[in-house]
Parts: C-alpha cells; sequence; structure tokens
C-alpha cells in the first residue's frame, strides 16, 4: 500500500510522479549558450542566449517495480519503458518540486538511463539505475 506524503514528490516525469526510495541527490548544471566576440578596440562584446539545465539523478538498491517501493511511484522498470516509449523519445515536461513544495517544470529529454541488477528474487528485482536529462 502506497503511503501519503505531505510534500510532492521531488521528480514528475510526464505528471507521472518517480519514487524517492535511496534517491541520491539530483545534481543540475547549467550550459549557458552564448557568443562572445573580441572587437578591435579589445573590449568583449557577449550575446547571450540562453541558460540549459541537466539534471542528474540515481537510485540505488531499489525494487524495480513500482509496487515494492516505499512510496509506491514510478521505479525503473516505469522509467525503463517510459525511456522506450513513443513519449520518451521525444520531449516532455518534467516537474522538480522545491523544499517549499513549488514545483517548476521544465521541457526535457531523456539523455540517458543505465541499470544494473543486484538481487533477484521470484517476481522483483533491486536495480540501481540513473536518468540524465536535458531541457530543450
Amino acid at each position: 500500500m502506497a503511503l501519503t506524503f505531505k510534500r510532492l514528490r521531488l521528480l514528475r516525469l510526464n505528471s507521472n510522479a518517480v519514487t524517492d526510495h535511496n534517491r541520491s541527490e539530483m545534481g543540475i548544471d547549467v550550459e549557458r549558450i552564448e557568443t562572445r566576440n573580441r572587437m578591435a578596440n579589445g573590449t568583449m562584446r557577449k550575446y547571450y542566449v540562453a541558460d540549459k539545465r541537466t539534471f542528474n539523478v540515481s537510485w540505488t538498491d531499489v525494487p524495480n517495480v513500482a509496487g515494492k517501493t516505499v512510496d509506491g511511484f514510478w521505479s525503473g522498470r516505469e522509467i525503463e519503458l517510459f525511456y522506450n516509449s513513443a513519449a520518451g523519445k521525444g520531449s516532455f515536461v518534467m516537474g522538480v518540486t522545491d523544499n517549499l513544495n513549488i514545483e517548476k517544470l521544465y521541457t526535457v529529454v531523456i539523455t540517458g538511463f543505465s541499470h544494473s541488477i543486484k538481487k533477484r528474487w521470484a517476481n522483483w528485482e533491486l536495480w540501481d539505475f540513473s536518468l540524465t536529462l536535458e531541457e530543450v
């Protein structure tokens, strides 16, 4: 049975909550898209276009199916199915919730998903998995 938390999940993919079961911290890298030109008089001109973020998050020792996680939200198998589906191959909306329970939405694409099987039981496994998303 899934537990109900007062706070939203840290991460949502296409409105589907992703488990916080043994989740590591989320790394957010910012790439600034800009053009720099040195002028004839030696000064620098910079044309700012946009800041794009790359999100990295990983989980350790997590049941591969949502029904076995502590909160009942998407686990490795569901993320893998989403990654291999048509929705996961294009851009989609990802929600990230901050400590004030405010969700910020980003349009992203999945640039990497990997998993390793740690232990296996009759109908489920323990996985380590990681996910990399890039803002479009």
